[in-house]
């Protein structure tokens, strides 16, 4: 054979093909016939020539076992048994793995191993496709690692992968001189209180015109978040907003942080920051991290539930108003999160750790908050039905949808007439 085939062209099963059928020919020939056969094989699969002659020696030849079972030699068929560790998560745990991630509101592996271990009483009780499954998988369900969780959601996950763009339009205001920047890494870390701001705009892609906004509101250390529907950008909403933030949370905010839009940056805020005895700061100008806390909470509360249509009815604002509420009771009292809680540099290397838990967790540990608030919230916790919940927001979220579409229909309908 002249010419050269480079290997990897042929694949294993091609290989044991084409030997399985030249066996027969090996079988019968001469030894120099053999001989070129052999050459020629080696030469285009790149196999040992002593294996080779071993599966065209057998190929087709009849076996019996001590046992009386008859075995026929086949190259393309491996009876050898598999090498490594047998698995230990099936297939059979991704039903009850799809299910929970849904439940949990797609979040990461890691707030779902944490959701699960910290609501057991939901998870197994409530939910009615894991009340009737195995003992064997329900301790699987309690002691999987994040990790396996990646590679059992790994194909439904990229199915089901959203790319969005994120867009805004914050406006300066000259009140802001009187304001301290405050930046990311100057913030006070370990005291209870601060909360960071910002605004999402529900415009589309049009920034024109009047349309509904979702005041976002995070404590930097419990991740306790609240979210509030504006009809619009006037100054009103937002200062009345922010009063009705600071009576619901059970703590007492002792710092807000905005970024230099102008619902922030104005008198009525600077004035009620004032009066309550509230320290108020900013970012940097063109630094969105200055705010990371609040900023992340932008996709994962906000978008995640509206997407990036334009709502700008009253329905829509009425239906968006009813959502962000049930969102933020949904992520307060049941939804993990992660929260760095020490970073050390081994060499090259820097290995973090994160703090898992729910922010209704971490208020109830704070010793800042009084017992009385403690004892209302546990009151009020065991007063949520959690699976209730959940079908509350997926019924607002097709409300919304359904408003969308109809107020786009109905205007094309007008047009034709």
């Amino acid at each position: 054979m002249v010419s050269v085939i480079p290997e990897g062209v042929y694949t294993m099963q091609d290989r044991m093909s084409i030997i399985y059928k030249n066996a027969t020919k090996y079988q019968r020939a001469r030894h120099k016939v053999k001989s070129q056969i052999l050459n020629e094989l080696s030469q285009m699969f790149h196999m040992n020539r002593k294996y080779l002659a071993l599966l065209l020696r057998n190929t087709g030849k009849v076996r019996y076992t001590a046992q009386g079972l008859k075995l026929v030699g086949d190259p393309r068929v491996s009876y050898l048994h598999k090498r490594g560790r047998k698995k230990h998560y099936t297939q059979d745990i991704f039903p009850y793995l799809k299910k929970l991630w849904r439940l949990v509101g797609y979040r990461s592996s890691v707030h779902l191993v944490a959701f699960i271990r910290l609501n057991r009483d939901i998870v197994f009780n409530d939910i009615p496709i894991l009340k009737t499954m195995a003992p064997h998988l329900r301790q699987q369900l309690l002691t999987i690692s994040s990790a396996t969780v990646d590679r059992q959601l790994r194909g439904y996950k990229e199915r089901l992968k959203l790319k969005h763009r994120y867009r805004s339009n914050p406006h300066a205001s000259m009140i802001k001189k009187q304001i301290p920047v405050e930046p990311y890494f100057k913030k006070p870390k370990g005291k209870l209180g601060y909360v960071e701001m910002d605004l999402v705009h529900h415009c589309g892609s049009l920034l024109k015109g009047n349309f509904a906004y979702t005041l976002t509101a995070t404590e930097i250390n419990t991740d306790w978040t609240e979210l509030r529907a504006l009809r619009n950008k006037a100054q009103v909403w937002t200062h009345k907003t922010l009063q009705e933030i600071s009576e619901t949370v059970p703590f007492d905010i002792t710092a807000l942080h905005s970024d230099n839009g102008s619902e922030f940056i104005n008198a009525h805020i600077e004035r009620f920051t004032r009066t309550a005895g509230i320290r108020f700061t900013r970012s940097r100008v063109y630094h969105k991290n200055d705010a990371p806390y609040v900023e992340s909470k932008n996709w994962t509360m906000v978008r995640s539930y509206t997407g990036y249509r334009r709502y700008d009815t009253e329905r829509e604002f009425n239906i968006l108003s009813k959502l962000n509420r049930l969102i933020s009771i949904r992520h307060n009292y049941f939804i993990p999160t992660m929260k760095l809680a020490r970073k050390e540099r081994i060499g090259t290397k820097i290995i973090k750790r994160y703090d898992v838990s729910i922010p209704y967790h971490r208020v109830l540990a704070s010793s800042t908050v009084s017992r009385a608030k403690k004892t209302k919230l546990r009151h009020y916790r065991t007063t949520l039905n959690y699976l209730i919940l959940v079908q509350q927001i997926d019924k607002l979220q097709k409300q919304l949808d359904s408003a969308y579409h109809k107020k786009y229909n109905a205007l094309f309908n007008y047009e034709e007439e």
